[in-house]
C-alpha cells in the first residue's frame, strides 16, 4: 500500500512537459475554448523527419511556457482533423486563442523563431475575423498537392513554399530508392534553399547527395548544415551521424 501511495505521489509531482496528444473526439473540447490562453497545435507524422527534429524544441518551450500556453499535437495518420482543416505539410503549427486560428505555419524552424511566434500570439487579442479567414484560405491552396508527384504541374502548386519543397524532398529521401526521383528531389530542395536557406533544407540536400553517391558534396553540405545549426541553436545530432556515414563511404 505504501508503494502504491508513493507511486501516486511521484506521478502527481513530476512535471509533464511533453505535448498532449489529441484524438478526434477530444479536439473540439480542447481547442474551441475561450479562456484567453494560447494554444499551439502541432500536426505531425511519425515518419516525418522535420517533425522529429522539432520534438526537443517543442518540449523545451512546453516546459518554459506551460503555465501560460497549452501545447497539443495530432498524428495526421490517426486523425481526420487535419483533413478537415486542409493540412498538407508536416509539421504544421496552428496558433489558436479563444477559438480563433491566429496563424498557421508550415515546416520546421529554429527554436528562436518558434518562441518568437509563441510570445507574439500570447499578446494577441483573437478577434480579427479577416485574419482567420485568410489563414483558412491559405491552407486550402495546396489541398490537391501530392507529396510523391514530381511533375512540374504538381510542383508549381508549392514552388514558392520553401518549407513544403523541403518536406517533399525529405519524404523522397526517406521513402525512395529510385535514383531518378532522388535527383529530382535534389532539384526541389535546391529550390527550397534558393527561397530560404536554413539548417533543415541544407541537411536534406546533404542527405540526398549522400544517398545518390555524391559523397564529397554531401560532406560539404552536411558541414554547412552544422554551422547553420550552431548559429541558430538547433540540435544537429542527425547531421553528425550523417557525416560519419559519409566519411565511411569516402
Amino acid at each position: 500500500m505504501k508503494k502504491v501511495l508513493l507511486l501516486l505521489l511521484l506521478c502527481a509531482t513530476l512535471p509533464a512537459f511533453a505535448q498532449t496528444e489529441l484524438s478526434d473526439t477530444e479536439a473540439e473540447s480542447k481547442l474551441l475554448v475561450n479562456n484567453d490562453r494560447l494554444i499551439v497545435l502541432d500536426f505531425y507524422a511519425t515518419w516525418c523527419g522535420p517533425c522529429k527534429r522539432m520534438d526537443p524544441i517543442m518540449k523545451e518551450l512546453d516546459k518554459k511556457y506551460k503555465d501560460r500556453v497549452d501545447f497539443y499535437k495530432i498524428d495526421v495518420d490517426k486523425s481526420q482533423v487535419d483533413d478537415a482543416l486542409g493540412i498538407n505539410a508536416m509539421p504544421t503549427y496552428l496558433f489558436i486563442k479563444n477559438s480563433s486560428n491566429l496563424e498557421q505555419i508550415e515546416g520546421a524552424m529554429s527554436k528562436t523563431k518558434m518562441e518568437a511566434l509563441i510570445t507574439k500570439h500570447m499578446k494577441t487579442v483573437a478577434n480579427d475575423e479577416e485574419e482567420v479567414e485568410e489563414t483558412v484560405i491559405e491552407s486550402t491552396e495546396t489541398d490537391d498537392f501530392d507529396m510523391s508527384d514530381f511533375s512540374q504541374e504538381n510542383l508549381d502548386k508549392i514552388w514558392d513554399s520553401s518549407s513544403l519543397l523541403n518536406s517533399m524532398a525529405w519524404n523522397a529521401y526517406k521513402t525512395e530508392n529510385n535514383v531518378k526521383i532522388l535527383l529530382k528531389a535534389i532539384k526541389v530542395v535546391e529550390r527550397s534553399i534558393e527561397l530560404e536557406k536554413n539548417y533543415y533544407n541544407t541537411d536534406t540536400l546533404a542527405a540526398l547527395l549522400y544517398k545518390t553517391g555524391n559523397y564529397t558534396k554531401a560532406l560539404k553540405k552536411a558541414k554547412e548544415a552544422v554551422d547553420i545549426a550552431k548559429d541558430e541553436g538547433i540540435s544537429y545530432t542527425s547531421t553528425t551521424k550523417l557525416i560519419e556515414q559519409i566519411i565511411e563511404e569516402m
